[in-house]
């Protein structure tokens, strides 16, 4: 994929950085003393086998804070910059560039860097980035010519540690499993508001945990733009509304996902499908936001039955040809973002599904093949991924 391509090779670049940040807050977990053990904010981490997750059981995050998913998450944010078009959806900043950004959640800040290299071949290259997330994981993005500042914050806490009306954009992406987010909360959006000035703009990006089946032939979003379908059409995606169609997902493999991640999450008291509470937080901010939209897509896992018997057709109604490399790369990069999510989510997934060690280790070794070997997502089983903002009034 080209978009991102030399961002995502100096991440991989700097993963020494990032495994070097990860090290010093295990060893500080490790060498904690008892009156640490439940001061979650200082000593944020906690081995689970060969894995590290967030170990404050009130801040419940299913997914590791290690390498692995590091580079799983990089894999997801270069694809999504490809189907999307760009490091943001809405039109509102092509003819005002934001001064000022703040990425939520940010992770390795690779969202920043590929964005920073997005502005600066737009005539923007001055544009300033901050960063926060529970965990300092992010290298400094400074070393390769990032106006960059990281800021180490706990979103549960009340209030960001930004002033009103500071950043010119305020960006969130995959903080759907956070407790904190607007995936989570009603007020999930009141502090990004709080610190996004007038006229700037608020864009989440983010998708839903559980997995369905495109049916054939779907009709393009009726109000997606041209240039949103001319990428769909490139990248052999598909926008989509509450008005296409999807079943229920076919792969058998899924289908058990599905019930364990349900079960999991709403043991935990969080939602498996972020994308239909974002819309609604989004929509609640009448007050404060004004031009809400949102972009939705989704991303075939495989290569469905019903494209290769030549019923897919793109948004001019011409019968899709056969895949390209690249829109064969993408659903390979979407899929191995999936296989190496539920690998991360092992330990809650396998405590729902009741099975011991072997009867997990059997279950993974059959999903896997079936996935990668033997056609098993020939259903139209997609991932979902969409994109929400708004400019502040």
């Amino acid at each position: 994929m080209s978009a991102g391509t030399s961002s995502l090779a100096a991440a991989a670049a700097s993963g020494s950085d990032i495994h070097s940040n990860l090290s010093s807050n295990f060893a500080a977990n490790s060498s904690s003393s008892l009156g640490s053990l439940t001061d979650y904010s200082n000593y944020p981490l906690a081995r689970h086998g060969d894995r590290t997750y967030l170990r404050d059981p009130e801040n419940f995050y299913p997914l590791p804070c290690d390498l692995p998913e590091i580079h799983r998450q990089s894999l997801r944010t270069t694809m999504l910059l490809r189907v999307f078009g760009g490091p943001f959806c809405n039109p509102h900043l092509a003819d005002r560039p934001p001064k000022r950004i703040l990425e939520i959640a940010c992770g390795s800040g690779l969202w920043s860097g590929l964005c920073h290299e997005y502005l600066a071949g737009q005539g923007h290259p001055n544009v300033s980035f901050v960063g926060i997330d529970v965990v300092s994981l992010a290298p400094d993005l400074r070393k390769r010519g990032v106006n960059w500042q990281f800021k180490r914050h706990d979103l549960r806490r009340s209030r960001l540690p930004f002033p009103d009306n500071f950043f010119d954009l305020v960006f969130i992406k995959d903080a759907g499993m956070c407790p904190s987010s607007p995936a989570q909360q009603a007020s999930g959006l009141e502090e990004p508001l709080r610190v996004l000035r007038s006229g700037g703009v608020l864009e989440v990006w983010d998708s839903d945990w559980v997995f369905r089946s495109l049916l054939p032939n779907p009709a393009p979003a009726r109000k997606a733009p041209v240039h949103a379908q001319e990428t769909a059409d490139s990248t052999g995606t598909y926008t989509f509304s509450p008005a296409t169609p999807f079943t229920q997902v076919q792969n058998k493999y899924l289908v058990d996902y599905n019930s364990w991640v349900e079960k999991s999450f709403d043991r935990r008291k969080l939602t498996a499908l972020p994308c239909a509470t974002i819309g609604l937080a989004f929509n609640s901010e009448v007050d404060l936001l004004e031009n809400v939209d949102s972009r939705r897509i989704a991303i075939p896992l495989g290569e469905s039955r019903w494209e290769r018997e030549g019923q897919g057709k793109d948004s001019k109604g011409r019968i899709r040809k056969a895949l390209t490399p690249e829109q064969i790369a993408i659903r390979r990069t979407a899929l191995l973002t999936v296989v190496q999510m539920i690998e991360g989510m092992e330990p809650m997934l396998m405590e729902a599904s009741g099975k011991s060690r072997d009867e997990w280790d059997r279950w993974w070794a059959a999903m896997n093949s079936d996935l990668f070997l033997k056609g098993g997502l020939a259903s139209g089983e997609c991932l979902e991924v969409s994109a929400w903002w708004g400019v502040k009034k």
